[in-house]
């Protein structure tokens, strides 16, 4: 498996799906710590389809049906965490199903949208910290929204900078919080468990 560096570089690339032509409908990238993508596919009760390289993932042609009813996610390791990729889904901002994965645990969750908006969750131990929506950007929900002032400020979510492509900023803030770069890269290289999940 390729090595993934959990250092964070301030010269990467965390941009790159804005640019991504098969995530151009959107996206939803969720970090979930210390479980293995078996362990992930376990407690979110899903159902394992088959191991796909990132184009089987997120290119046309994928064959999903019944997408009104399921979630089809992506699971792949990274150093400590278990990434859930999905290609314009929402399971990682769906909170009665993330709550639950967060059971003693963190989980980070960015969700990207066509028009790229976007909406950033931090989960630990089944509460919801941080509920950012870049459409209201100076209004934030969660329990301690407060903790992640300076983070969301230093990424450049908040604080005067330009929210209208937030991307960047986010998965910036996902690196910084989790010391993993989802950089087109690190994805790419990944083999990828692919589930469906039962929508609540």
């Amino acid at each position: 498996m390729p090595e993934v560096t959990s250092s964070v570089d301030p010269a990467a690339d965390l941009s790159w799906p804005l640019r991504d032509q098969d995530l151009a409908a959107g996206f939803c990238f969720t970090l979930v710590q210390g479980l293995t993508p078996n362990q992930v596919l376990e407690q979110l009760g899903g159902t394992e389809l088959e191991r796909v390289a990132w184009q089987q993932l997120v290119g046309p042609g994928n064959g999903e049906v019944d997408a009104s009813r399921r979630f089809f996610v992506g699971l792949a390791r990274l150093g400590d965490w278990t990434v859930i990729v999905e290609d314009n889904g929402g399971l990682g901002v769906t909170r009665d199903i993330v709550r639950p994965l967060s059971a003693g645990r963190s989980v980070l969750a960015y969700r990207s949208d066509d028009t790229r908006r976007g909406r950033l969750l931090v989960l630990r131990d089944e509460q919801v910290l941080l509920d950012f929506d870049s459409r209201n950007p100076e209004r934030w929900g969660g329990d301690r929204p407060g903790e992640f002032v300076p983070a969301m400020r230093d990424a450049g979510l908040i604080g005067g900078t330009d929210v209208t492509e937030p991307t960047g900023p986010a998965l910036a803030f996902l690196a910084d919080r989790t010391g993993i770069q989802l950089t087109r890269q690190v994805l790419v290289e990944r083999t990828y468990l692919l589930v469906t999940v039962p929508k609540q």
